[in-house]
């Protein structure tokens, strides 16, 4: 019989699929059934929604997973209460920010505007009820009540894009997606009260302790998540500084199914081996670990072929009527296939060096990869349009493996050496 751990495991990584399937497909319809440049506007907010929702968490769950590992409920239970006021914290401090990007890069208005600061307050939220399920098994069921609410949001939106009278407009999909968010924010809430045993806070709230130490605790793990989301992102953020919202939209509409294979890598594969690699560190050398992880990368250099196969397939079986309908170049979509599965394979390599505890390594490597590629970025775009924002990001992936694989190949010579 399987072990309740290994099933627990099993459970969360379906339930997640479900998830990523449901919030892929919400983003690809609205996406590709709105009109071309509302679809650009669209691609803005969902890529600013990303980059501040990750800046509110600040990779807390990171030091919270570490310092609560092999702990009773509930200690990790008063890390959550704990992260609560910092989150609020991050909340007050970023919102104004957010809010000023959005009517500037996606050109929206000040009503909008507010109903995306819901969304992305609601999608932080959401974010950390998947993390919090990886570290305790009692939060999975918050996880259960996000897939739910994504389901929702991807069969209304469908709806609206394939069967209803009126055609789907930018409006109706931020209004859906707030009211989707808030609501499944108030159930998120309620259901944490009632599952949470931990006792009330024992000491006294200090801010320089509670909040601030917590932004000190976390630094380095945000540093280095943020540098990888805005190696990922940034293209989007150029393209949509340096073009029309018509040409913005064409990119996301192909940046939307290289970021599905990125969020399907993440959870299939990425996340779900971290504690075995993390707990082989223990007793493997870099070697065996680095081993292990190009043999679990075999996933991805199936996956992202056969996903373009697909795609493929489906333009000549249609005579190219539904890249035409679209705006879909299967070409650019391989060139933003080849960049994932190079940022697929330098995330490996730098899940080795972190479960070192060399995370600062990979951040001197990412940093270096990102400073280049912002300038290859830049000149690219400005010259080349779509396909040269393209071709950025995978010289950048390409750099940031370099780097990270010698890295790792230095380590392995010191160790044989030793």
């Amino acid at each position: 019989m399987m072990e309740p751990s290994r099933r627990g495991g099993l459970y969360l990584v379906a339930v997640k699929l479900l998830d990523v399937a449901a919030r892929a497909g919400f983003v690809l319809v609205a996406t590709y059934a709105l009109p071309i440049a509302q679809a650009g506007q669209f691609g803005l907010l969902t890529t600013l929604v990303a980059l501040f929702a990750f800046g509110f968490n600040f990779e807390r769950h990171i030091d919270i997973q570490r310092r609560t590992a092999g702990q009773p409920y509930e200690v990790f239970d008063r890390y959550v209460s704990s992260a609560t006021g910092f989150f609020a914290f991050n909340w007050a401090l970023m919102t104004p920010l957010f809010l000023g990007a959005v009517i500037l890069m996606a050109d929206i208005s000040p009503q909008m505007a507010a109903l995306a600061a819901v969304i992305v307050i609601g999608e932080h939220i959401s974010n950390q009820a998947y993390y919090f399920a990886l570290i305790s098994p009692r939060y999975a069921p918050l996880l259960l009540v996000v897939t739910i609410k994504n389901i929702g949001l991807a069969a209304v939106v469908l709806y609206q894009a394939l069967l209803a009278d009126s055609p789907l407009r930018l409006d109706f999909v931020l209004t859906l997606w707030a009211a989707g968010a808030a609501l499944c924010t108030a159930a998120l809430v309620v259901m944490w009260l009632r599952i949470r045993t931990a006792t009330p806070r024992e000491k006294p709230f200090h801010f320089g302790v509670d909040i601030l130490g917590q932004h000190k605790a976390s630094a380095v793990h945000f540093l280095l998540g943020l540098i990888a989301l805005l190696v990922l992102q940034y293209d989007r953020l150029a393209v949509g500084a340096l073009m029309s919202m018509d040409q913005v939209g064409v990119y996301f509409r192909h940046a939307a199914l290289a970021s599905l294979a990125y969020q399907a890598f993440s959870v299939i594969s990425f996340n779900r081996i971290i504690p075995t690699v993390f707990a082989a560190a223990r007793q493997d050398s870099v070697a065996a670990l680095r081993g292990r992880v190009l043999r679990e990368y075999l996933l991805t250099l199936i996956g992202a072929p056969v996903l373009f196969a697909l795609l493929w397939g489906a333009d000549v079986l249609t005579g190219g009527v539904y890249s035409e309908r679209f705006h879909l170049s299967i070409l650019l979509i391989g060139v933003m296939l080849v960049g994932f599965m190079l940022r697929a394979a330098a995330d490996f390599h730098g899940l080795v060096l972190n479960a070192r505890h060399l995370e600062n390594a990979v951040l001197r490597q990412q940093a270096i990869a990102f400073a280049i590629g912002a300038v290859l970025l830049a000149v690219l775009t400005w010259r080349f349009g779509l396909f040269g924002a393209a071709s950025a990001t995978v010289a950048t992936a390409g750099l940031y493996l370099i780097l990270i694989a010698t890295r790792v190949s230095r380590l392995i010579r010191s160790e044989a050496t030793a």
